[in-house]
């Protein structure tokens, strides 16, 4: 997951995260997310999107 929160950062604001940043996104992200991750795995379409999203949407707060 964290290789796919690292590509999150770069198509944001084309600029990689540091390790801390990632952290911060993984300590952060929603229970629900969280859930869906450990249901249906990290590579999944459906939880890479939703990720994709609430990390763009959230960006700002790990900058």
């Amino acid at each position: 997951m964290r290789e796919f929160i690292h590509d999150c950062f770069i198509d944001a604001l084309g600029m990689p995260p540091s390790d801390e940043q990632i952290d911060t996104v993984i300590n952060n992200m929603p229970a629900e997310l969280v859930s869906l991750v450990e249901k249906l795995g990290e590579n999944n379409a459906e939880v890479r999107e939703k990720i994709y999203v609430w990390v763009n949407e959230n960006i700002n707060d790990f900058l």
